[in-house]
């Protein structure tokens, strides 16, 4: 064998390495894109599947007058679940209501004498928007409000009615659909007059 056929086959051996460590590194390269890609897509998963906050009102649709209430669940000032659905049947009036609102405590005397006045036809529930907890519960003793309070800590119910400013003030006839979304502060002759108008004379 000449010195010639020993460099070039010398050569060849020296190579062969070189090749093999290039494929490694291609691989681990794609093992690396790979891993990724996978952790991407379980990110993004977990960004829309991640759980309700703990508190967290749950609301499907949106709504508007003339078309029907979106279905709600909110937690109740007492760890109980409020839900629209349970209300099948019977107008109800839906008032968003805050601690650090004046008008919105200007108003609940009101509502509360008015949902004792209508207790078997209208069911009265109010919705405590973005609120301190303790500010809010202390503020429904203050008042002296009976009817059904539940909370909205994030607004998601407040946006799905649309509302717009405080207080804000929903009518939802039998059928689910709603009659009316009032921005501003009712009285207790204008709140008895939408009753009236949306739900029929002494409902």
């Amino acid at each position: 064998m000449t010195q010639t056929q020993r460099t070039q086959k010398g050569g060849d051996r020296n190579a062969q390495p070189t090749e093999d460590a290039k494929r490694k590194v291609r691989n681990r390269r794609f093992v690396w894109i790979g891993a990724g890609v996978v952790g991407l897509a379980l990110l993004v998963g977990f960004l829309f599947t991640a759980p309700t906050p703990e508190g967290a009102a749950v609301v499907e649709g949106e709504a508007s007058a003339g078309a029907s209430a979106p279905s709600v669940e909110m937690v109740g000032f007492g760890g109980e679940t409020v839900a629209l659905a349970d209300y099948a049947g019977t107008p109800v009036v839906l008032n968003f209501w805050a601690s650090w609102c004046p008008f919105c405590v200007a108003e609940m005397p009101h509502f509360e004498d008015v949902s004792k006045a209508h207790a078997d036809e209208v069911v009265f529930v109010g919705v405590n928007l973005q609120d301190d907890a303790g500010a809010a519960d202390g503020l429904a003793i203050e008042t002296g409000v009976t009817y059904q309070l539940a909370r909205d800590p994030q607004g998601v119910v407040y946006n799905a009615f649309g509302g717009i400013g405080m207080p804000t003030t929903v009518f939802i006839d039998a059928d689910g659909v709603v009659a009316e979304v009032v921005t501003g502060q009712l009285s207790q002759e204008g709140l008895e007059a939408r009753i009236d108008q949306h739900f029929g004379a002494g409902a």
